[in-house]
């Protein structure tokens, strides 16, 4: 057997704690797991567990509510993303989509959390765990975000005024906060906070009030920023980090 064939069989008797193993798919959280194991809906080599606690192997069968599990370890990327590749939860294959960027092995089904288009820059986040993106899209009040936008004119005190009322979109009250200009040069550039706003919806908002953006930027998502993170550039996220962005 060579040294490849060892390493798999090694991987494959890797011993794991069954709700880990489930959470890891992305399907739920640990907690969740666990009620799902109680509830008899879990089945190893075709079994059902419903002991807590117990260990199975990487090569183990196992199925949710008849559905087998895929056991791929969880990723989470945070890129600076650049101009001219797509981020969209969309399937379909487009040109240059923004996991070009991302050299990952073809397994790990990564999927962004929420969609910027071509000309769109800034943070975005990218994952397979499906739960976690789904919580964090759908938390009650959002992540906390920092936008610096481009116009096509100078921004005056009126337009600021108006850009601080409450907006609507698909019945969602948006409200932008900490509103300035970015330099005391051209008025062209504004630097915003808000709560759960992709960038395309940013656009969308102030077209309802007559301003036209030509650039999004996301600075800041939740705690992560740029920092040493140049545009193209990508990594995976802290366990701190995760931790942070799940309390949302």
């Amino acid at each position: 057997m060579n040294s490849k064939n060892k390493t798999l069989k090694k991987i494959d008797n890797e011993m794991v704690r069954l709700n880990k193993l489930i959470s890891n798919s992305g399907i739920c959280s640990r907690r969740e797991a666990d009620k799902f194991i109680k509830l008899g809906m879990i089945t190893v080599n075709g079994k059902t567990v419903n002991k807590m606690g117990i260990k199975v192997r990487i090569s183990d069968v196992v199925k949710y509510d008849g559905q087998i599990i895929n056991k791929i370890k969880s990723k989470y990327i945070l890129i600076n993303k650049p101009k001219g590749f797509l981020a969209s939860s969309n399937h379909k294959k487009a040109k240059k989509p923004i996991n070009d960027l991302i050299n990952l092995p073809s397994q790990y089904k990564i999927v962004p959390i929420d969609n910027m288009g071509r000309t769109a820059t800034g943070l975005l986040l990218l994952s397979n765990d499906l739960h976690f993106l789904k919580k964090l899209n759908y938390s009650k009040k959002g992540v906390k975000m920092k936008y610096k936008l481009t116009f096509d004119k100078n921004i005056d005190k009126n337009n600021i005024d108006k850009i601080k009322k409450e907006h609507y979109l698909n019945n969602k009250k948006i409200e932008f906060k900490n509103v300035s200009y970015i330099s005391s040069g051209s008025k062209k550039y504004l630097e915003l906070e808000c709560f759960g706003i992709q960038s395309t919806e940013i656009a969308k908002i102030f077209k309802g009030i007559n301003l036209l953006v030509e650039q999004v930027d996301r600075l800041a998502y939740g705690s992560l920023t740029k920092k040493d993170l140049t545009r193209g550039k990508w990594r995976d996220l802290t366990s701190r980090e995760i931790g942070f962005l799940q309390m949302h």
